[in-house]
C-alpha cells in the first residue's frame, strides 16, 4: 500500500486556498520510491478545498455576517438591541431583524450569554471533512481548571479549544487567548481574546495585524506568569502539522521572550489509541489517564448512552504527570507506586510495575505472556501473545517486538535476540531471562544486550522503551 509523508519545509512558500498555504504531499511507491508530489489543503480532509496561485489570492473575510453593518459595531452594542438568529448562526443589530423574519431567532440576551457563544448559542459544527465541534463537559472544564491551579498557569492559548476559552473567561482569573477556524466566534470576541486560525499551517486569517496581537499575548513576566498551550483538535488530523505549529508556537514564545531552550507546557485532547502518533512527533508527551467527555458527542461522554468504558479521549502531556491531581469526586486516586494520578478502575500490576490500562478497563496480566492485556484478550500460544481473534501470520506482520522495537516479527522468532540466547519458551516469566519479576522492556539483561550490540547504533533509542 502506498504511503504519503508531508513536506513541511517552507510551507509559507506553498500555493495557497482559502484556509490558508497549502501543503506539499508525497506520495510513496511500497518499494520506497516517489510516485508523486502534490499539494493539499491543510485544513480539509475530503479533498475538495481547491487552492490558488500566489496571483488569485482570495479574500481571507470570505464569510459575511452582516451586509448592512459591521461586526464590531455588532459586537460593542448593548445585549438588549441585538438577537441571535439560529438559522444564519450570527449576531444581527435589531433595527435588522425585518431580513430575519422566517427565521428562528433569540431575544432578550444576556451579557453572560454573550460571553459563552458555545455553550449557549453556536450550533456546533458537524462536517468531518474540514472541521467537527465537540464541546467539553462541566466535569472535563472542572478538572482542566483544576490542573491549571495547580500548575500555577497564568495564560492559555486555547487552540481550537473554544468551549475552555469562554470558560476561563466567565469563571477564572486565567487569561485566554481563543485560535480558531471559526469566524463565527469574531461575532463575539474582539481581537485581543480570538484570532481565526488555522492550527495546521500557522496560519493567521488577519494577516499581520492578528499576529501582532499573537506576539502581545506571548509576551510574558518571568516572574508572574506561566503559559501554557491546550488544544483539542479534529480526531482525524495529522498529527505531524499540529505538531509542527505546536512547534513554531514554542519558537516564536523564545525568540518573543529572548528565551534560549523553554519548553511551554503542552496539553493534547485525543484519544488514547492515537498515542503513537502523537509520541512519534512529539516524543516527550505523555498521556494522562483522564476521560475526556463532550457535551455533544454521541458516545465520548460518562453517561448512560456512552461507551462502556467510559470516553477514549485523553490528555497528552510534556508537564511531569506527577505535577498535577485528578478530581477525586470524579473517579480518580493517586497511585503512588507510577507516580501519578489513575482512574479507579485502573489496577496497579507489581510485575508490570505500572498502572496498565489505558482504554478505561481493568487490565488482567497474562502469565504466559507476562504482560497486563485487555480483559476480553485470549492468548495464542503461536504467536505468544494475548490479543483478539485474529489471523496469526497476518497479526505478526502487523505487531512490534518488544525485545527488539522492530515491527513485523513477534518475541518468539526475534532473530536479535537469538544472536545471544534462546528465548524462553516455557512461558513462565520474562521471556528474556526467565524470571517472573519483572516484563520484558524492564529487563536488565536486554538493556545490556541491546547496549552490546548496537551501541551508539539504531537500537539506543529503545533501551527506556
Amino acid at each position: 500500500m502506498a504511503s504519503h509523508t508531508l513536506i513541511l519545509d517552507e510551507i509559507n512558500s506553498n500555493p495557497s486556498c482559502k484556509h490558508g498555504p497549502t501543503v506539499l504531499f508525497q506520495r510513496n511507491h511500497p518499494n520506497g520510491s516517489i510516485v508523486c508530489k502534490y499539494y493539499g489543503c491543510s485544513a480539509s480532509r475530503d479533498g475538495k478545498c481547491s487552492f490558488y496561485t500566489s496571483s488569485d489570492q482570495i479574500d481571507s473575510s470570505e464569510i459575511v455576517y452582516n451586509n448592512t453593518c459591521n461586526i464590531t459595531q455588532v459586537r460593542n452594542t448593548e445585549a438588549s438591541q441585538k438577537f441571535f438568529c439560529v438559522k444564519c448562526q450570527r449576531l444581527v443589530l435589531k433595527l435588522n431583524i425585518e431580513s430575519h423574519n422566517n427565521h428562528k431567532i433569540i431575544l432578550n440576551l444576556r451579557e453572560d450569554v454573550l460571553r459563552q457563544p458555545a455553550r449557549f448559542l453556536l450550533t456546533p459544527l458537524t462536517d468531518d471533512g474540514i472541521e467537527a465541534q465537540y464541546f467539553f463537559s462541566d466535569d472535563t472544564l472542572i478538572c482542566i481548571e483544576g490542573i491549571i491551579e495547580q500548575l500555577k498557569i497564568t495564560k492559555i492559548i486555547s487552540l481550537g479549544a473554544p468551549r475552555l476559552h469562554e470558560y476561563l473567561l466567565t469563571s477564572t482569573a486565567t487569561k485566554s487567548l481563543l485560535l480558531d477556524i471559526d469566524k463565527r466566534f469574531e461575532c463575539f470576541y474582539d481581537a485581543t481574546s480570538f484570532l481565526q486560525y488555522n492550527m495546521f499551517n500557522h496560519h493567521f486569517f488577519g494577516g499581520s495585524a492578528a499576529q501582532d496581537v499573537f506576539i502581545s499575548f506571548l509576551q510574558t513576566n518571568e516572574q508572574k506568569d506561566r503559559l501554557c498551550i491546550f488544544t483539542d483538535p479534529p480526531f482525524g488530523c495529522r498529527t505531524e502539522l499540529l505538531a509542527n505549529t505546536i512547534v513554531k508556537i514554542n519558537q516564536l514564545y523564545n525568540t518573543t521572550n529572548s528565551l534560549v531552550q523553554h519548553v511551554l507546557p503542552v496539553f493534547w485532547v485525543f484519544p488514547y489509541f492515537m498515542e503513537a502518533y502523537i509520541k512519534n512527533e512529539l516524543p516527550s508527551m505523555e498521556i494522562s489517564d483522564y476521560h475526556v467527555s463532550y457535551t455533544n458527542h454521541r458516545r465520548y461522554h460518562n453517561g448512560k448512552k456512552g461507551l462502556k468504558n467510559g470516553s477514549p479521549v485523553r490528555f497528552f502531556t510534556n508537564v511531569p504527570l506527577e505535577s498535577f491531581e485528578l478530581p477525586s469526586n470524579q473517579g480518580y486516586k493517586f497511585c503512588y507506586e507510577c507516580n501519578k494520578s489513575v482512574h479507579k478502575t485502573n489496577i496497579h500490576c507489581s510485575i508490570c510495575s505500572m498502572c496498565a490500562s489505558k482504554n478505561g478497563a481493568t487490565y488482567k496480566h497474562c502469565v504466559k505472556c507476562n504482560w497486563c492485556v485487555k480483559p476480553n484478550y485470549k492468548h495464542c500460544n503461536k504467536c505468544g501473545r494475548c490479543a483478539q481473534k485474529h489471523d496469526c501470520h497476518f497479526y505478526q506482520t502487523q505487531i512490534t517486538c518488544r525485545i527488539c522495537m522492530n515491527k513485523g516479527h513477534v518475541e518468539l522468532t526475534c532473530s536479535f535476540w537469538k544472536h545471544f540466547k534462546e528465548i524462553k519458551r516455557h512461558y513462565s516469566g520474562c521471556m528474556v531471562c526467565g524470571k517472573k519479576t519483572h516484563i520484558i522492556k524492564k529487563c536488565p539483561e536486554r538493556k545490556i544486550a541491546l547496549k552490546e550490540k548496537y551501541f551508539l547504533g539504531k537500537y539506543n533509542n529503545v533501551l527506556n522503551t
